[in-house]
This record gives structure tokens, sequence and C-alpha cells, in this order.
């Protein structure tokens, strides 16, 4: 009787240590390159608590601005960054306010 009890214990604390491994991931850092006048990746994909970092590679300066208003870096000018910590899930559609045909995606799992 008394194994029973210290292998069901034993099982119910791996499977807790499983659980808390997924919760417990490491946040990434991700970069997106702004050059001729385009976001590349124009699709990225993130999890939340991720970072990502806009390095503007162009000329001109330009914003990272969700369209939802969630996030908006205001002006990053030539060779400067730019970073934003995910929040939420879902689909994050952004663009560039001086420039509006350019468009891209965040994908948060």
């Amino acid at each position: 009787m008394r194994t029973a009890i210290i292998v069901g214990a034993l099982g119910l604390i791996v499977f807790s240590h499983g659980a808390d491994s997924d919760d417990q991931r490491t946040p990434q850092t991700h970069t997106v390159s702004i050059v001729d006048m385009r976001f590349q990746p124009e699709m990225l994909t993130v999890a939340t608590g991720d970072t990502v970092v806009w390095v503007n590679n162009d000329l001109v300066p330009h914003t990272a601005t969700s369209e939802a208003r969630g996030f908006d870096s205001k002006t990053i000018g030539a060779d400067k960054s730019w970073s934003y910590t995910v929040r939420g899930k879902g689909n994050i559609a952004y663009l560039c306010t001086f420039h509006p045909t350019m468009k891209a995606t965040l994908r948060v799992k």
C-alpha cells in the first residue's frame, strides 16, 4: 500500500512539472527589417511575451503602428530601432503611418 502511494505521488509531480515548463518558456526576440519601403518579413509568427524589434534600414523615417492602435512606434528614424513586447493573441495588422501601403502582420500564438 505504501508503495502505491509513493508511485502515485511521483506521477503527479512529473505531470505538474511538465505543465509548468510549458508556461515558463523563455521569451524570444524577433527582428523586422524595414528596407526598400517594406517590412521584412511581412508575416511574423511570435508568442505572447516575445519582443519584436523593428530596425529601420531605409533612408527615410517610418513607423510601426498597429491598425487597432495596440502599439505605435512613433517615428523610427534611419538607422534607428524600436521594440514592442507582444501582449494577447491573434493577428495584429500594422502599417507605416507615413507610407500606408507598407503593411505587415504579427501572428501571435
